[in-house]
């Protein structure tokens, strides 16, 4: 497996989290993340803007070791371009992340928890579930499949 451009490991987020949905698709909060995350190709990334320069964040994070604060604008300043590509591990981390820093943001939804729980990854030990990585990596699969690099 290849290495994921920050674009398309976001849209390897995306994908896997709208599978997750598609188990259930039930209302709530998992539901209001996939149609929050959804990508728009207009150069601002997502529909509800702020998740794009999140994901930005925190990939960046898992790449220097700095997050960018939330809420300085700062965020809003990344781009894609200033990113290096990232190992499947590295994007699935900058994932979990972020879907914690927006678990914590909306006051904790335990439809959330339970599903950071699942997730939950272990270097060397995988995650929480192991069918969490399977989906992860049958994401990557698809963007890659459906979008090449």
């Amino acid at each position: 497996m290849t290495t994921l451009p920050p674009k398309q490991a976001y849209l390897t987020m995306t994908t896997f989290l709208d599978k997750l949905w598609e188990r259930t698709r039930g209302p709530g909060e998992l539901g209001l993340l996939c149609d929050m995350c959804l990508y728009i190709e207009d150069g601002q990334g997502s529909w509800d803007r702020a998740m794009w320069f999140d994901w930005l964040a925190w990939v960046k994070k898992l790449q220097t070791g700095v997050l960018v604060p939330e809420n300085t604008g700062e965020r809003s300043a990344l781009t894609a371009d200033m990113m290096k590509p990232l190992e499947p591990e590295q994007a699935y981390l900058a994932m979990f992340a972020f879907i914690e820093e927006y678990w914590l943001r909306v006051n904790r939804p335990a439809e959330l928890g339970d599903l950071l729980s699942l997730m939950r990854y272990t270097p060397g030990a995988g995650t929480a579930d192991p069918s969490m990585w399977d989906t992860w990596l049958a994401a990557i699969e698809k963007v890659q499949a459906d979008r090449p690099a």
